[in-house]
Formats: C-alpha cells, structure tokens, sequence
C-alpha cells in the first residue's frame, strides 16, 4: 500500500522534475534570461494564481449540505496553516541564533516559507483534482491564502529588519484576492442554488490559465538550479539544518499531530503537502531585496529542491495511505 502511494506521489513529483529540467536546460543555453524569468514570476503571481484560486471554487458543483462541509474544511486548513506557521517561527527563533545577522535572517525565513504556491499547489491539483472535484486546488488555495498573510507580515518584517507592516500589500496580495473572489462566489446563494455559472468563455479561460500552474513555476525553479553554486551548499552545516527543517521534521511532526487528533481526508494530505514543499523562491526575491545573503538562499532554494525529490513522496506517500 505504501509503495503504491509513495510511485503515485513519485510520478506526480517526477512530472514537475521534468518541467524542472526544462527550466535548467533554458538557463544554461541562454535561451531564458534573467529578465524573462522574472516576468515569468509575475505572470505566475498576478494572473495563474488567482485564476486557479478562483477556478478551484466555481469549477465543481456542490449541493448545499456539501458545501457546509467543505466550508468547514476551509476554516479547517485555514486554522492548521495559522497554527503550523506559528510553531515553525518559534522553533527557528530557538534553532537559528548565529551572530551573523544575514545569514541567520536567511536560515530562519527558509525553514519557515516553502514553496507551497509554486510547488504545493500543482501538487495537490495533480493529486487530488478529478475533472468533477476541485478540492485539492481548493484547500491548497487557502492554505496559500493564510500562508501569504504570514509572508507579508512576519516574513517580511524579519528579513527587512523593519516592524512596519505595509497592510495594502497584505490585503492586495494576489492570492488574498483569489481566495475572496472565489469565496464570494462560492457563498452567494446563487451559486448554492445552481442559478450562479460562470459564462462558458469565463470558464475556459480560468481553465486554461489554471493549466499554467504546473508548467511556468516549475521552469522557474529550473533556471534557478541552473545559476546555483550546489558544491557549497553541500559544504555548509547550517545549510543542511535548515533543509532537514523544512523537508523533513516540520511535516513529519505536522501529519503526526493532525493524525493524532483525528484529521484525516484531503484536508490531512493538502496540509501535508504545503508542509513538504522545497524552501520558497521568496527567499531569493526578499535576500536581493534587502541586500541579504542571495548566494545562501539560491543554494537553499536549489539543494532543498532537489531533494524534495525524495523527501515529498516519501512523506506525502505516507500521508495518502493513512489518510
């Protein structure tokens, strides 16, 4: 049983791998720049994203005792989310206290922030989605949802160094907005008495762009493997604590607790899956941004990646077998 899970899981992984490569191949050949791949991120953000979001809640038709259920649900992971990230940013406060104040900003903000939209999401779409359910893309944007409220508050303030708190990045975030939009039309009483469809041309279009998010994220992170220094990352001790805390213990421990206290379904393998995740592409974007140590976080992003490759279906495939 375990090893169906973990070869479904591999299969799923090994397909964004493979996405990966593409992106590697394009960096080394110079057939994608720097600029280019940047533009790619904000295509991702400000359009894929949401499209998905949004897709995610109007592409699946509930009846009305289904859909108190699945609104439980979301209030379900979005609690989970909250509560995991909190745990995680005391135990690096406590792990991550080297007097290099670069270096340790850095460690601290990849063992907390994944790569849950990048990486995380198209998972749980290939997962879980069937071409009648939504679910995973569902869960996995509301997870997404509080875990940018985390980013832009907490994670920002770290590594800036600053407490000031910018609240209309906060609430214009693309994927609060997804998540808003979505749930508004997923309330409306319209929408639980079946007068409220989205228009065909509307619909295909959310679909398509939905489609994106597996593609363009992972070729994101394939151009980034391609401009990183992997021989130090392997050299440096930190490195590996901040790895084995994002890929391994912080998730164990998360499918321990939920399993525990009785969560089980697609809301236990959604919540395990952004848990797996590989350090988050953010961490390279706030390090230029706030003069940081860039070289440490593209080593962090790239090595952890690579090995996600083996910790994620291991994990998740467990996950999917107990769920």
């Amino acid at each position: 049983m375990f090893l169906e899970s973990f070869l479904a899981v591999a299969e799923k992984v090994g397909l964004l791998f493979i996405f990966i490569a593409i992106g590697f191949i394009c960096q080394r050949t110079k057939l994608l720049s720097k600029e280019a791949n940047k533009c790619l991120a904000d295509l991702v953000m400000y359009f894929v994203t949401p499209c998905v979001i949004i897709h995610a809640f109007s592409a699946t038709v509930y009846e009305k005792g289904e859909i108190l259920a699945v609104l439980r649900n979301i209030g379900l992971v979005a609690l989970i989310t909250a509560l995991f990230h909190f745990v995680m940013i005391g135990a690096v406060y406590a792990v991550f206290r080297n007097k290099e104040e670069d270096r340790r900003r850095i460690l601290r903000f990849a063992a907390v922030f994944s790569n849950a939209g990048f990486v995380a999401l198209p998972l749980a779409q290939a997962l879980i989605d069937t071409p009648t359910s939504h679910e995973g893309a569902l869960y996995a944007a509301v997870f997404l949802a509080v875990f940018n409220i985390l980013l832009w508050t907490w994670g920002l303030s770290d590594m800036s160094g600053e407490r000031k708190m910018n609240v209309k990045k906060i609430l214009l975030n693309p994927g609060i907005i997804g998540v808003v939009g979505g749930l508004f039309l997923f309330t409306t009483p319209l929408y639980i008495t079946g007068g409220l469809r989205m228009p065909g041309v509307v619909a295909d279009a959310l679909s398509g762009m939905s489609g994106l998010n597996l593609p363009l994220p992972m070729i994101m992170i394939g151009f980034y493997l391609g401009e990183a220094n992997l021989i130090e990352a392997f050299k440096d001790g930190l490195s590996y604590a901040c790895m084995f805390l994002r890929l391994v213990l912080f998730p164990m421990a998360l499918l321990g607790v939920l399993y525990l206290v009785g969560v089980r379904g697609n809301v236990l393998i959604v919540s395990v899956i952004g848990a797996t995740a590989p350090v988050g592409a953010t961490t390279t974007i706030f390090a230029a941004k706030f003069n940081r140590d860039t070289d440490l976080s593209v080593r962090l992003v790239s090595l952890s990646t690579l090995l996600s490759l083996l910790t994620m279906p291991l994990i998740v495939g467990l996950t999917q077998m107990i769920a």
